[in-house]
């Protein structure tokens, strides 16, 4: 009897867990140019009950520890603003072990289940040896972000806006692809999205092999 109510409790508290993590879409940009050797791959976010029309908001996540620090991440879980692109003397970039792991699995489980969902090929008329390609994915995850401002108005570099961060606890969302909303992430046209606004140098871009 008492084995059956620890499981019964552990049960409850699993599902009270799983109610509170919330479900997102993951957009990969992966971009390049005729002079490139390597797609470059650039990560954005929205959350699934955002998606209720074609005209739905994106937002940057940032995947690469050490793009942000620690004490961003904890800033930006207490609603803060922040500025990744800034060193301060408070600046921490010691991450705990399990943390990391748990980000490169993330970026794992996007890249290993994601759709395409359009691909864009630039040309120019007056040189013609100049293209550009761009496949546009997307991957349903529950999990945790912390969502926050971004607020960086230093020089001519200037980039504000909410962007995600990762926390944990995620998982892939199969049935999403069975879901309306699905429909409206397929079908949106994503060419008018300046997907590398939020990179202010190449640190934090991923290259990937064609």
């Amino acid at each position: 009897m008492k084995n059956k109510l620890v499981f019964i409790i552990f049960s409850l508290i699993s599902l009270s867990i799983h109610a509170q993590l919330n479900e997102y879409v993951v957009f990969t940009f992966e971009s390049k140019r005729s002079i490139d050797k390597e797609f470059q791959k650039y990560y954005w976010i929205a959350h699934k009950d955002s998606i209720k029309d074609t005209d739905f908001r994106i937002y940057p996540l940032y995947l690469i520890v050490g793009e942000f620090s620690k004490d961003n991440l904890d800033n930006c879980q207490k609603g803060d603003s922040i500025d990744i692109f800034v060193s301060t003397d408070k600046t921490n970039l010691d991450f705990d072990k399990d943390y990391e792991s748990n980000v490169e699995d993330l970026i794992s489980l996007i890249d290993n289940n994601r759709i395409k969902i359009q691909s864009i090929d630039i040309s120019w008329a007056e040189n013609k040896k100049a293209k550009n390609k761009i496949n546009i994915y997307a991957t349903p995850i529950r999990g945790n972000f912390c969502n926050c401002f971004q607020y960086h108005n230093l020089g001519t570099n200037k980039f504000n806006s909410f962007i995600y961060l990762p926390i944990g606890n995620f998982s892939y969302i199969k049935s999403f692809w069975d879901t309306p909303t699905a429909s409206i992430v397929k079908y949106s046209d994503y060419s008018s999205i300046d997907y590398k606004t939020h990179f202010l140098h190449k640190k934090g871009v991923q290259y990937v092999s064609e």
